[in-house]
């Protein structure tokens, strides 16, 4: 559960498909439009997702570990959701890290042991994680009436729906 090991996971999962694929397009004698276009083009998007989750890992730990949050919970809890999305992420596909070596024999033990623990640990905070609405960081991309202060989840689910612009017709 160490987040540096997780990080490291993630970077060998992602290094070894860009490799894979690379190498696959550099020995390719068809041209290069065939190659990427066709023969190529799912690893090609599969080898962009693995880079992009690697790389969405690594700058939200960046911005969490740097931020100066007014509440001295908030890191921690933020730091456990990224061990989670990792561990989701190694549990959805680590072949590459046992193809490398980076993971040996029972691995998937400890990746779903790890799962199952950080759940437990978080599961108390689910609430104000859903919420993220403190006095000095609102998060406005993810508004949830799940457990608002106020208790009214039914009425503010049916006030968004009125105010939704698909209603302004």
């Amino acid at each position: 559960m160490d987040i540096q090991h997780l990080e490291n996971a993630l970077s060998v999962r992602a290094a070894r498909k860009v490799r894979d694929v690379v190498t696959k397009i550099a020995q390719s004698k068809a041209k290069l439009v065939v190659t990427m276009n066709e023969m190529y083009a799912q690893d090609l998007i599969q080898m962009s997702k693995m880079h992009m989750l690697y790389l969405s890992f690594v700058l939200f730990r960046m911005k969490v570990e740097s931020f100066k949050f007014s509440d001295t919970t908030t890191r921690p809890l933020l730091l456990k959701l990224a061990k989670i999305f990792a561990l989701k992420q190694l549990t959805n596909d680590s072949v590459a890290c046992y193809e490398t070596g980076f993971f040996g024999p029972g691995s998937s033990d400890l990746l779903h042991d790890s799962m199952q623990l950080i759940l437990q640990e978080i599961r108390p905070q689910m609430i104000p994680l859903v919420e993220l609405n403190t006095r000095s960081e609102v998060d406005m991309s993810y508004m949830s009436c799940i457990g608002n202060e106020y208790g009214d989840i039914y009425e503010t689910q049916l006030e968004w729906a009125m105010k939704s612009r698909f209603n302004k017709k």
